[in-house]
This record gives C-alpha cells, structure tokens and sequence, in this order.
C-alpha cells in the first residue's frame, strides 16, 4: 500500500462513518485480501475504539466483502465464544463511496480482532492446541445456524463421486489417483458425519494469537453447513510439523469429547487433495503444463497414502489347524479345512490420523471390529450359498467358524487350546445334549436377558448418535425358519434387542 492508497482509504473511512471521529490509523491488509483488492485499515476513535475498515474497488473484493457482512451478520447475537477467551469479528457498517476520480469502493467496518496474525506453520505447539480447542468449540455447536448454504453427509459424498465420475471420463487426471479417491469415497463410516457450522478453511489473518493462546476468529466469507473436515485441511496445506499437528489435535479432541469423529483427519486429507485437483484442471487449462505436472505428481504421492486407510481384501489363509472346530464333524462343516479361509487384514489410519487421534482408543477399537466382522461374514456368505444354499443353520456355523478363527488370530489368543477344553467339555455331556449344541451355541444365545441391546444406524447417522448405542461387536444371527421347534419367547425376545435408527443424512436435527 502507497502513501496514496493508505491517505485515501482514511479520507474514504473517515467520509463513509463521520461520527467515528478517527485520530489514528496503521495499515493492516492480509496477503490474501491483498491479492483480490481488499485493503484493510486498523483505526482508533477519539473515544479509544479500535475497529477495521476494508475497502475495495474491484468486483472480486466486492463479493467477498459482501459475503463477509452477510455471514457476520447471521452470526451476530447467536456465535458466543467469549468464555473461550475467543473473540468473533462483527460487522458494524457496510457502505459505497467514491473517491475523487468516481471510483466506487465497498467499505466494510468491522469489529477488532486482537492478536497477532502470524503464519501458522510458525505457531507454537501451545498456540496449536489452543487452536484446536477453538475450533473444537466452534464445531461442538452443531448445525443450528439459520441462513447459511447446508451440506449433508450423502449430497457431499454424491458430488464426490460425480465428480470422480466426470475426471475419468475426461481423462485429465490420472486413473491412480481417481481409483485412491473412489476406493475412499466407498467407506461407508468415513462419511458417518453429522455437519456442523465451519468457517470455510483457515489462513493467515484469519486466526489471532496474544500470550500463546487463541484470541480471536476474524473474516466469516466462506462460513456455512458442512463437513467439520473442511476446516482441518488447511493444515495438510501450511506445511505444518507433525508435533503441530499433534498438539492442534490434542486441543480440537478434548472440545469435542465423546462426539469426536475418528475419521476426521482422512477426510480433511481427501478435502485437500480436491483443492488439489481443482487447481490441476485450472493449471491444464491455461496450459501451464510445468505447475500442472507438478501438480500430478504430487497427487499422485499423496493419493496412495489414503490407500492406507482403506478396508484391504483378504490374503493368504489361516493355518488349518486353527479351523479344526470339534463340532464341525457332527454338522458336516469340516469341508471348511479343504477350502481357501480369512486371513483379516486390519485397516490401518493415514500416518497423521494414527498419531493425532491416538487418545480415541475406544472409537477405533470399536471401527476396526465391526470392519473385520462385516468383511468376513461377507466374503463367508458368498462362498456358503455357492456350497450349501438350502441350509441357513449350515451358513450360521460356518460363518461363526470363520469369523472366530479370524478375530483369536488377530487377538493372538490360542485357539487351539480353547478348542481341546470345549472338546473335553463337549465329551463329558449327554448324546441328547449334544445333538443340538452346535443350534443352541451358533443361533440361540443362552439367555435372551443377558443380550446388551444393540442400535444398528443405516443411510448415514453421526458419530454422536452411535456413541449412545451399544458398543459395536460381532453381529448376531437370527433364527433360520428351517430351525427345529426354537423356543417362541426367547425368539421373540432376541428379535426385540435391535432398534433400527434411519437417518437420511445424517443430521441429528432431523
């Protein structure tokens, strides 16, 4: 900013709001507002009030200025951070002026946001756990912000794959790339979201800092209902340390407490990548093949680390032994020994979601298993009905088979000796009990009391709703109505313990 630019932004201010009666002033334009025309003003009234005025001539600056008063204005009187130490940017004044050549600017006079605005890859870890505890407490406030564009899980997770859909067939970005994204796109607990309102992605001038910690949110344009990841990508964009990472993680996970999503940090990787891919179609089409090859490539590097988290087929097969069930031969199901068994590959985070959500044990543990269960009893399924598919009681044991021989590998528990003492035990009962063990053990529980009652979410649902279910486990089975004379109560019992919860989009409000 010139000496003329800065003079003629104060005679501007000072003709827009006369009675602010302005005796001092200091340029304070941010890099990104500077690169679309907006200029800002730091101004002291006669009666000590410090506020900021921005100004812009130019039709970008206009429209983001514009959205910047909206938003604001939606929040006024309904976003209250100030017991976090948080202060929130208001909008005091939105006017036209001309300067003396007839240019109209937009002058926009906000609040003041105290606090240093430095860049955020040179933030201290303390500064980026009081980071996260801010925006932590922004996103803990949910979706209940009248006036501002909405999202849900489903119609952002359809505009993904619409929009992989449209890359593939215009073949600009390689097929690599675009079968990471779709093989992400197709976990179904990535997107178990429920939106919240966001700001719209961080950058400098946007976050102040004073004493180490967080003191104040400033320039609402992009805010709106949508994905709380949208609002974790910037740090994947900073070049931020892992310890920062860490440490802003630490803060965002103690705001958010039990309606922590656990999938937060691959999506916010994912929402990163999309920018990416944005600016590689707009670099091919000024024909900037330099940037665009660059672009790619990093891409590319990038995309194959989300392959990390995503659920991986099946390989190898568990040693035979540990198949050798000891009622298989009075049910027929020792031909499982001849065939190909499961050998559950676990789903390991992204490198960063590892280390940033360590503390959410419980979370990942429960994911994991509901993924290994749902996997084998899939592929299991499949295999049965080619084998036997007239005898539902047949399916139900060899799936409970396969699926305990998985889950006491990837425990490391001795199946072997388990097996031998519920051999012994089987010996020691009568012939009459025995002949219908393997029916009482794999579909009727002994005690329908004794069943935790259980919340099963289809077609989105939030985390939050699932944190008040049941903790998540290997499924049951129901009773097959080829089942010799089951007990009527104890099966209307069991068929009692699932409450089905539909949610369209996963919003809780619904």
């Amino acid at each position: 900013m010139t000496y003329i630019d800065f003079f003629r932004n104060c005679a501007l201010t000072s003709a827009a709001a006369p009675k602010l009666d302005i005796v001092e002033a200091g340029p304070q334009t941010a890099r990104e507002d500077e690169k679309i025309g907006i200029s800002a003003l730091q101004i002291r009234t006669a009666r000590n009030q410090k506020c900021v005025s921005y100004l812009s001539c130019s039709k970008p600056g206009q429209e983001v200025l514009n959205s910047r008063a909206r938003a604001e204005a939606l929040l006024e009187g309904k976003l209250d951070l100030s017991q976090k130490g948080i202060k929130v940017e208001r909008c005091l004044l939105e006017k036209e002026q001309e300067d003396l050549e007839g240019k109209k600017y937009l002058i926009l006079i906000c609040s003041f946001s105290p606090g240093s605005f430095s860049p955020f890859a040179s933030l201290s870890e303390e500064e980026c756990r009081s980071f996260g505890q801010g925006v932590g407490s922004l996103h803990s406030l949910g979706a209940g912000f009248e006036g501002f564009l909405s999202f849900s899980a489903p119609s952002i997770r359809f505009e993904l794959d619409s929009w992989i859909k449209r890359l593939r067939e215009s073949g600009k970005v390689d097929s690599r790339i675009l079968d990471a994204w779709e093989e992400l796109s197709e976990m179904d607990a990535l997107w178990d979201f429920s939106p919240s309102l966001i700001h719209g992605g961080w950058k400098k001038g946007q976050a102040g800092f004073a004493g180490g910690a967080l003191c104040s949110f400033s320039k609402w344009e992009e805010a709106q209902i949508s994905d709380p990841a949208r609002d974790l990508e910037w740090m994947f964009s900073e070049k931020m340390e892992q310890k920062q990472i860490d440490a802003f993680m630490q803060g965002y996970v103690m705001s958010m407490n039990d309606s922590m999503d656990p999938f937060i940090l691959p999506r916010a990787k994912l929402w990163r990548q999309m920018k990416m891919g944005a600016a590689l179609l707009e670099a091919q089409g000024k024909g900037e093949e330099q940037a665009a090859f660059s672009l790619s490539r990093q891409l590319l590097r990038l995309s194959s680390e989300l392959r990390s988290i995503t659920p991986q087929k099946p390989q190898g097969s568990l040693p035979l032994e540990v198949l050798a069930e000891p009622l298989q031969e009075k049910r027929g199901v020792k031909d499982l020994e001849e065939g190909p068994s499961l050998h559950p590959v676990s789903p390991s985070p992204a490198p960063a979601a590892a280390s940033a959500t360590s503390r959410l044990s419980s979370p990942d543990e429960k994911a994991d298993g509901e993924e290994i269960v749902k996997e084998a009893e899939e592929i299991e399924e499949e295999k049965v009905e080619e084998e036997f598919p007239g005898d539902p009681a047949l399916k139900s044991a060899m799936w409970r088979v396969v699926v305990r021989a998985a889950m006491a590998k990837r425990e490391g528990r001795d199946l072997k000796a388990e097996l031998e003492a519920e051999k012994k035990l089987e010996e020691q009962k009568a012939p009459e009990d025995r002949d219908t063990a393997i029916f009482k053990q794999a579909d009727y529980p002994p005690s329908a009391s004794s069943i935790p009652t259980t919340v099963r979410i289809k077609d989105g649902g939030s985390a939050k709703e699932r944190a008040k279910g049941a903790p998540a486990g290997p499924s049951r089975f129901t009773s097959p109505s080829s089942l010799p004379n089951p007990p009527k109560t104890q099966h209307a019992e069991s068929q009692s313990q699932t409450k089905v919860i539909n949610r369209i989009d996963g919003n809780a409000n619904e």
